[in-house]
C-alpha cells in the first residue's frame, strides 16, 4: 500500500467515522422502522379482519384483545423508535457545519495525496468515473470549492466539474455533497479509491 495512505490512515479513518456515524445509525433505524410498520400493518389488518368477518364469529373480548395487541405494539416499538429517529435527525442537523468542515478535511487529505504522489492532477490516474467525471477531478475540484466557497468566484475547472456531476455551485461548503457522491461512508471505500489513484 502507498506510504501516504498508511501515514494518513488514522486521520482519514476517524474523519470518515465522524462524518458518517450518526447518518449510518439513522439509516439503520429508518430501515428498522419500515419493518416494524409492516408488522404493525399486519396486526391492524388482522384486527380489522376479525372485527368485520362475521363468519368467524369473534366475540367482543377477542376483538378487544386483537385491538390491544395492535395498539400495544405501536406504543412499545414504533413510537419509541420514531422518537430516537427524530432525536438523531435533530442532532445531525445541528452538526451540519461541523460535518461539512470534516468532509472538507477528508477531501484535503485525498487531494494532498494526489499532489504528493503525482505532483499534479494531470499525471494522476483517473480512478473510477462518476457522471463521466474522473474521481481524481471530483476530489480536486471538490476540495477547491470547499476551501474557497466564501469567495464565491469559482474558477472554470470547478464550474465545469460541478456542472458535470450535477451539483449546483453555491457560496456554501459542498464538501459533504462530494463525500456522499463518492460514497465514502466507510474507510474501505475511501481506501479502494485512493489505491486506484495513488497506487
Amino acid at each position: 500500500m502507498n506510504d501516504y495512505l498508511i501515514q494518513t490512515n488514522f486521520a482519514a479513518h476517524n474523519l470518515i467515522d465522524l462524518i458518517n456515524s450518526e447518518e449510518n445509525a439513522l439509516n439503520s433505524l429508518k430501515t428498522k422502522l419500515v419493518d416494524l410498520k409492516k408488522h404493525h400493518e399486519f396486526l391492524y389488518a388482522d384486527f380489522i379482519r376479525k372485527e368485520l368477518d362475521l363468519n368467524d364469529h369473534f366475540n367482543d373480548h377477542q376483538i378487544m384483545h386483537s385491538y390491544a395487541k395492535q395498539a400495544s405494539f405501536y406504543n412499545e416499538h414504533i413510537e419509541p423508535l420514531q422518537i430516537q429517529i427524530d432525536k438523531l435527525s435533530n442532532s445531525i442537523s445541528s452538526k451540519q457545519e461541523s460535518i461539512k468542515a470534516l468532509s472538507g478535511a477528508l477531501l484535503q487529505i485525498a487531494k494532498q495525496g494526489i499532489s504528493i504522489v503525482h505532483s499534479s492532477l494531470n499525471t494522476c490516474p483517473d480512478g473510477r468515473f462518476i457522471y463521466n467525471e474522473p474521481i481524481k477531478n471530483i476530489i480536486w475540484q471538490g476540495r477547491n470549492q470547499s476551501l474557497h466557497y466564501e469567495e464565491g468566484n469559482f474558477r472554470s475547472p470547478i464550474v465545469r466539474c460541478f456542472q458535470s456531476i450535477g451539483i449546483s455551485l453555491i457560496n456554501k461548503n459542498l464538501a459533504k455533497e462530494i463525500i456522499d457522491l463518492l460514497e465514502w461512508n466507510t474507510y474501505q471505500k475511501y481506501q479502494d479509491d485512493m489505491i486506484l489513484l495513488l497506487g
